[in-house]
């Protein structure tokens, strides 16, 4: 859908929205449900929305992420020493431009369009057309499938942590959390009791004594086996590993985790510790891919999969913003809605650089 006006992208926005039958309400952690949105000054195909550090040459084997972020964290110590946990470790290095796994994502829809229209000139010199992602958080109520978490919620914390190990060590416990889902794929795969769910509640003592006693012989076969896969990759030395990192940053943690639920693409909610963040409604999408064994085409059709608005011809929405729209577009933006550089990177230099253009044209 191609958008010619302030208007026209606000009446699709809305439509869009009413098109689905996805429940926008507060879910049972009391997170309220979410539209999302992205802009970009083009459309580059596969790699659309897929977080920067997956985006960068490879080193043999590896994507590059524990060199930058470890690097960065050694260099300013004393600043990340100050930070409440590895989640805003990350944010905070996101902020600062470095390569990371998170994607910037707004609430504002009309902060994406902003972002949509800037200019992007192609290798033949011509301007190209924007486009503005629509995203919602939790396509279902299923507790393993959220994708939507406060920035002090486990799930982060255990992924945070994650990114900031060394590759090797990252890449392993990936590994074993892929092993680990195909076996229990392969346990459960004529289970059609959510047996596992009340395997791991049962596990964090959330059910009362006496589970196990009630199964019948053949599920009791199903959850010793899962007892077993279970401990397999959480008493693992890497997985122990992963523990210490943990505990390091949180003082402490208690050794468990459901792997099951772990690799899928959400949204973060962030402390709103910067004004940068504040003024662009920003949040963050949390892409916990291997940068091994992903393309970059796995992960831009995971997160279309996952979290990105469909249509009712079942496709991803992608409002276009022509060329030849964009400037007007921002004008309309900046004098109607004061969306603007200086209001949405409210530093000195760049309020410095809106007030100039203001009178110079």
């Amino acid at each position: 859908m191609d958008i010619d006006s302030v208007n026209s992208f606000l009446n699709e926005t809305r439509k869009s929205q009413q098109s689905i039958n996805t429940d926008i309400t507060i879910d049972g952690r009391g997170l309220l449900q979410r539209f999302f949105y992205r802009g970009q000054a083009n459309d580059f195909k596969s790699s659309n929305n897929v977080a920067s550090i997956f985006r960068q040459g490879k080193l043999p084997g590896y994507t590059p992420e524990y060199s930058f972020t470890n690097e960065y964290m050694r260099r300013y110590a004393n600043d990340f020493n100050n930070l409440e946990n590895n989640f805003s470790r990350l944010s905070y290095m996101q902020h600062f431009g470095l390569p990371t796994r998170l994607l910037d994502v707004t609430t504002n829809a009309l902060v994406a369009l902003y972002f949509a229209c800037q200019s992007h000139i192609d290798s033949e010199g011509h301007e190209t057309d924007g486009i503005v992602t629509m995203f919602v958080s939790n396509k279902t109520q299923n507790i393993n499938d959220y994708t939507y978490y406060s920035s002090h919620s486990d799930t982060v914390e255990i992924l945070s942590t994650l990114a900031l190990m060394d590759e090797a060590k990252k890449k392993e416990i990936y590994d074993s959390i892929s092993c680990y889902n195909k076996k229990v794929d392969g346990l459960l795969k004529e289970d059609l009791n959510h047996l596992y769910d009340d395997w791991y509640m049962d596990l964090v003592r959330k059910f009362p004594e006496g589970y196990y006693e009630q199964l019948s012989p053949e599920s009791k076969k199903i959850y010793d086996s899962l007892n077993d896969i279970y401990n397999d990759i959480n008493r693992s030395y890497v997985v122990q590993c992963l523990y210490h990192e943990i505990k390091r940053d949180t003082g402490y943690f208690a050794d468990l985790i459901n792997f099951r639920t772990l690799i899928h693409p959400f949204f973060v909610e962030p402390s709103l510790n910067n004004k940068r963040l504040r003024a662009q409604s920003g949040f963050f999408l949390f892409e916990p891919y291997d940068g091994v064994s992903c393309s970059l085409q796995s992960i831009h059709d995971d997160i279309d999969s996952k979290v990105s608005l469909y249509n009712k011809n079942n496709e991803p929405i992608r409002l276009v913003i022509p060329s030849e729209k964009k400037q007007q577009i921002l004008k309309e933006l900046d004098q109607s809605f004061e969306i603007n550089q200086a209001a949405l990177f409210p530093d000195k230099e760049s309020v410095a650089h809106y007030i100039k253009n203001q009178f110079l044209g």
